[in-house]
Formats: structure tokens, C-alpha cells, sequence
């Protein structure tokens, strides 16, 4: 029989002066209670329901890493519903074998079961701009839409609310941002292959170069084909509308972009700005301030071609040409100024969509309601 050396007079008066389990909160206790019957009490199965009730998400976090990395051949089954504890257990390190499954309840059906692959969904990890951006989440849907900024989801998710229909089935859809229009698609292509209906939102100048269309369209399964000829008409039309401001309107842009003291050093942002002052601009700046609106004949049947085929894909181009000309009465030059007028403002500009933007988000809510456009199917 092996010998155990009994635990020192200071160790024991150590472990005594700790905090009783007994005096703690219910989120510790249930974290204490699980890690007890998984790691110290293990058995050959054990099922977990929604280990994070109780729990922080931080606390969510280290439960998910700990259990990932649990030694031994214990089989644990575990049900969540928490963006924290799948990513803790997807980048949790010299983790176990992983399964995942989605378990969707469309509206007055069974639930479906799908089998995501978990290489498909820890790349979603590998890349610093999702990992940080809420990505996850949309996993926990069901109904996604991608924006390319957070104010883009803060004013799209304000008119869907508003223009939701009461007497309809709720709608969970979330609005997640990409940090940028370039990964919007391949985003959205990711979030398909888990069986959720995914639609993108993007500016109109997502149309300035053939490439740009043509990796969007294939990552959501469309074709650039047909698209080629109108691409290839707007971008002309743009080209050929070379700007260069006015003394008086170059003075006034360079105003706009010294901000701050005057000892304050020149940023990199203000320098890109007066470079693309000096070179004057393309005719896709007016395009982003206007959209279609600035079009007509054969340039504005092709831009409406271009937006009719990529929205048939889940992919929006916004028809005025960007976010801030939904509301055109409230000046634009600052983002973030924009959008708090918008929604503090004493007008309360968001709770009075126009027609368009009432029936841009219709469109939207139309292409979600069906999924076997929306998503792939299993």
C-alpha cells in the first residue's frame, strides 16, 4: 500500500481560511459543482444543459476551455446557448475531439438538426476581425444579416423593428458588422454552410471594380457571367465623371479634414484624405452619395440590373448609395455624428422610414423568410 504524506500543519490552516463554496454565488457554485462531476467524478457519459445559466460570460469562457481540454475518455454532451463558452471551447488549446451540432425550430415545424463541421467553424476563430466582431452569435439565430460597419447594424436592426409586422411570427434575426465590405461575402458564404439564412448589406460603390462583384457573387453561389457587360457600363459611366473640386469646394473639404489644435501632428487618415483632394475624384464618390438616383438610361438600367441579380443572391446594394443618404436632411460628413442625430435627434428621423427604405428592408425580410434561398439546405 503506498504511503501518503499527510499535508502540513500551514497547508491545512491555508485551505481552511479559503472562502466556503457554501457563501458564494449561485454563478460559482454551478461552475464549482460541474468541474467536480466532470473532472474529479467522471464517468463514461455525462450530459450538460446549459452549463453557462448562472455564469458570467468570462466565467462561461474558462468553464467551456476547461471542459475542452478534460483528460481522459469521457463522452460529454453539452447544450448551449452561449456565444462565450462555444468560442472558449473551439480555441481552447490541445482540445479534445469536437462535434457540433445546430439545432434550428423553424417556425411551426419540428427541429432540424445539422452537423456543423468544426474546421469550418474554428476558422471563423483564425480570423482577428470576426473572432472580435460578435460573429459567433450568429450561430445562436436564425435569420443573419451582415453589415459592413456596427452603425450599419444599429440603423438596419431600428427599421426592421419599426416596419416589423405585429400580428406576423417573431423574428430572431441578428445584425452582425465584418469591419469593411471585403469579407461580407465569404462571411456570409461561412454562416450558409451551417444551414443559416444569411443576407448582406453593402454600399453601392461594393460596385466599382469587376473583381469586387465576381468574389462576392461566387461566394454566395451566383454567377458574375451575366453581370459583366452592366458592371462594366456603370464603371465606365463612373470613370469618365472624373471631379476636381473648385478652389472654394477644395478649401471647404480641407477644413473638413484638419481637425483638432494646431500643433497636433497630420494623421494618416488626413493624408489620404488631401491626396484624394489633390487627385480629384472619380465619379463613384457622387454614386455613394446618390445611388441610382444620379443615373438615367442605359447606366441606370444597368445599375438596376446589377442590383435586381445580386439581391436574387442575398446580397442588398443600397439603392441611394450609401447609409447616411437614407436620411439626407441630416448632414453627413460624420459618421457617428449622423447616426446620433438620427436617433436623438429631436425629429427621431429612425422611426420614420421612407417608402424605399421601408421596401429595401422588406426585400431583405422576403429573401430571409426563404430558406432554401437563404441558406444551404442539409
Amino acid at each position: 500500500m503506498e504511503d501518503h504524506i499527510p499535508p502540513s500543519p500551514e497547508l491545512v490552516r491555508a485551505y481552511r481560511g479559503l472562502p466556503q463554496l457554501t457563501e458564494q454565488g449561485d454563478g460559482f457554485k454551478a461552475f464549482v459543482q460541474i468541474l467536480l462531476h466532470t473532472v474529479l467524478r467522471a464517468t463514461p457519459v455525462i450530459l450538460i444543459d446549459q452549463p453557462e445559466a448562472f455564469l458570467h460570460p468570462p466565467q462561461a469562457r474558462l468553464l467551456g476551455r476547461k471542459l475542452a481540454q478534460m483528460p481522459g475518455q469521457t463522452q460529454v454532451f453539452v447544450a448551449t446557448h452561449s456565444a462565450d463558452f462555444l468560442a472558449a471551447v473551439l480555441d481552447a488549446q490541445d482540445a479534445r475531439p469536437l462535434a457540433l451540432v445546430r439545432l434550428n425550430r423553424p417556425s411551426g415545424s419540428s427541429p432540424r438538426a445539422r452537423q456543423l463541421e468544426p474546421d469550418a467553424v474554428a476558422e471563423l476563430m483564425r480570423t482577428p476581425l470576426l473572432r472580435y466582431s460578435n460573429i459567433f452569435s450568429g450561430l445562436f439565430y436564425d435569420r443573419v444579416v451582415l453589415c459592413e460597419a456596427e452603425s450599419d447594424c444599429q440603423f438596419y436592426a431600428a427599421t426592421f423593428d419599426i416596419t416589423r409586422d405585429a400580428s406576423a411570427p417573431h423574428e430572431n434575426t441578428i445584425f452582425l458588422h465584418t469591419s469593411g465590405k471585403d469579407r461580407l461575402a465569404d462571411t456570409a458564404r461561412r454562416l450558409r454552410t451551417f444551414g443559416i439564412p444569411t443576407a448582406v448589406i453593402a454600399d453601392f460603390d461594393l460596385l466599382n471594380d469587376h473583381a469586387n462583384v465576381r468574389a462576392a457573387m461566387t461566394a454566395l453561389g451566383g454567377s458574375v457571367r451575366d453581370l459583366s457587360a452592366d458592371v462594366k457600363t456603370l464603371n465606365d459611366y463612373a470613370n469618365a465623371e472624373r471631379n476636381v473640386p473648385t478652389v472654394t469646394g477644395f478649401r471647404k473639404q480641407m477644413q473638413e479634414v484638419f481637425t483638432g489644435r494646431g500643433n497636433k501632428q497630420l494623421t494618416k487618415s488626413m493624408i489620404e484624405k488631401m491626396s484624394k483632394l489633390l487627385k480629384g475624384s472619380s465619379g463613384w464618390g457622387a454614386l455613394k452619395r446618390s445611388g441610382l438616383t444620379a443615373l438615367n438610361g442605359d447606366v441606370y438600367a444597368a445599375a438596376e440590373r446589377l442590383l435586381k441579380n445580386t439581391a436574387a443572391h442575398g446580397l442588398f446594394i443600397v439603392p441611394c448609395g450609401e447609409l447616411e443618404q437614407w436620411v439626407r436632411s441630416v448632414p453627413s460628413a460624420n459618421k457617428a455624428a449622423w447616426l446620433a442625430e438620427v436617433f436623438n435627434g429631436a425629429d427621431r428621423w429612425y422611426q420614420n422610414p421612407t417608402d424605399e427604405l421601408q421596401n429595401f428592408c422588406q426585400q431583405i425580410r422576403s429573401y430571409l423568410n426563404n430558406p432554401a434561398q437563404a441558406a444551404d439546405q442539409p
